[in-house]
């Protein structure tokens, strides 16, 4: 059994991986309707973080392969998605293993890594926001400065809450682990998104040997997809991770 996750027999394992799997195609199905608003991120993370890398990873390529029965073999969305959300599954399947006392400790790379993170998001929201760097139609331009500032809100509310509960856990000692750890997730889970429309910026251009110009508003074209996706991930990780991940530990709860 590996050494991350809950240790539940093989079985068992590869039976809750079968379910996950079930239930990440199903979710990316059903929320395909709703524009901007998916489920795979969230649920992918939770399994991950409470069944460990292994699990995390086989149901991550699992789920990237037989989606491909419901939207089609295209070789971009195969080759990304076995890239990225094996990556996703490795990331936060190791994030997990970390203990909530470890968190409470307020360790100074932790503070330091999440603090940049969330102050890079910020700080790209406000650069692509200042030099109009999304060319889109008038229709779209609205609504995507209002998802920038969203994500610039979001960014900025979740940096003053990390580092609230920072400088609350040093002065009066209060156990505080368990929602630092969400914040971590949750701003990893932001850049995490943004990361995954970043890599689709690449590999499909390169996959169908776009022209520069092609790639290019491929690119601002991708900005549509990925504001929405980001704000879902930061608003859904930051108030259904801790929920969830206790729904999965209670479920595997075993004799």
């Amino acid at each position: 059994m590996e050494k991350t996750g809950i240790k539940i027999p093989p079985a068992k394992q590869i039976a809750y991986v079968a379910v996950m799997c079930a239930l990440l195609i199903a979710g990316q199905y059903v929320f395909s309707f709703v524009v901007g608003v998916e489920i795979v991120t969230l649920l992918m993370i939770c399994f991950s973080s409470v069944f460990g890398v292994r699990s995390g990873v086989i149901c991550a390529v699992s789920f990237s392969l037989l989606r491909c029965l419901i939207y089609g073999f295209s070789p971009t969305a195969v080759i990304l998605y076995l890239v990225y959300y094996p990556s996703l599954a490795a990331v936060f399947g190791g994030l997990g293993h970390i203990k909530d006392n470890t968190f409470g400790r307020c360790p100074a790379g932790l503070v330091i890594a999440v603090n940049l993170l969330l102050c890079s998001l910020a700080a790209a929201c406000a650069l692509v926001y200042g030099f109009d760097v999304i060319k889109v139609s008038r229709l779209w331009k609205a609504t995507a400065d209002i998802l920038i500032w969203v994500i610039f809100g979001l960014s900025c509310l979740l940096l003053l809450a990390f580092n609230a509960l920072v400088v609350a856990n040093k002065i009066f000692k209060k156990n505080v682990g368990a929602f630092l750890k969400l914040f971590t997730f949750a701003s990893v889970a932001a850049v995490c998104t943004v990361c995954f429309t970043l890599l689709d910026d690449v590999i499909t251009p390169l996959v169908l040997g776009s022209t520069r110009l092609t790639a290019l508003t491929y690119f601002y074209a991708s900005f549509t997809a990925m504001l929405p996706q980001t704000v879902c991930a930061i608003v859904t990780v930051s108030t259904l991770y801790l929920p969830l991940c206790a729904a999965l530990k209670k479920a595997t709860q075993h004799k």
